[in-house]
């Protein structure tokens, strides 16, 4: 197979970038699945998302890196408190780790992550996947069957395009992928609930933005730090669904 210098040259450089990724190194060594996690921990540790017992939904999961840090949030994230009391306690010692077990079990029973992609992810800790087009009536209903009547309290998108290499289109289709993520939430999310997603930046974003003030309290643009500089991507980070309009 014939390899031109140019695309030799490419490849350094991605091998390189790789290498120096801070956040790259950071998943290997917390074996996260993607570097793409630490966008989602950033604006988790900023706006208090994710708590023991919430129903998330993660759209466009694959390879998992997000499922991954949502599971451990909603199943086993026990207050520092919790923990001190079980390992200062004397004659007790056995009935404080009998509380702590008790309240990850609570945990796990109220607690729902269910994560939806087009793509097959490996198995993780308390998620429900579901591998296919999350627009489509069949994988909509297989979504209503594990929510079981409830309503989430978080919608997650990290889903981007195939990209084709042209801006403009890749954009499009990017707001698409909001729009109907978006459209899901209307379904699923509850009153007070929240929503991210994803976008590439190319203009009509702020037209959708005015659809997320509609039925969000409060709307507010993010980048965070692990999206890389150069990358047009950004996120909407959405709080308080008013439940109150028409879908």
């Amino acid at each position: 197979m014939f390899i031109s210098g140019r695309s030799l040259s490419s490849s350094k450089i991605w091998i390189t970038r790789q290498m120096r990724d801070k956040y790259k190194k950071k998943a290997v060594a917390h074996n996260y699945r993607s570097r793409s996690v630490y966008k989602l921990i950033e604006l988790d540790q900023k706006y208090k998302l994710l708590n023991p017992g919430n129903v998330v939904i993660d759209c466009g999961a694959a390879p998992g890196g997000w499922s991954q840090y949502i599971s451990q949030k909603v199943f086993l994230d026990i207050t520092k408190e919790e923990k001190n009391s079980s390992t200062i306690a004397d004659d007790n010692d056995g009935d404080d780790n009998l509380i702590v077990a008790d309240r990850k079990e609570e945990q796990e029973q109220k607690g729902l992550v269910i994560a939806i992609d087009l793509l097959s992810i490996l198995p993780i800790h308390g998620v429900n996947f579901i591998q296919g087009d999350f627009t489509h009536a069949s994988i909509q209903k297989k979504l209503q069957d594990l929510l079981k009547g409830r309503k989430a309290d978080i919608v997650v998108s990290d889903m981007a395009p195939n990209f084709s290499g042209q801006h403009l289109a890749d954009h499009v289709k990017s707001m698409d992928l909001c729009e109907a993520a978006l459209s899901l939430s209307d379904q699923i999310l509850k009153s007070e609930g929240s929503f991210l997603c994803k976008f590439l930046m190319g203009g009509t974003e702020e037209e959708f933005k005015k659809r997320l003030q509609e039925r969000f309290k409060q709307v507010r643009y993010e980048k965070p730090d692990a999206s890389r500089p150069k990358s047009t991507e950004g996120y909407y980070m959405c709080l308080g669904y008013k439940n109150n309009i028409e879908p």
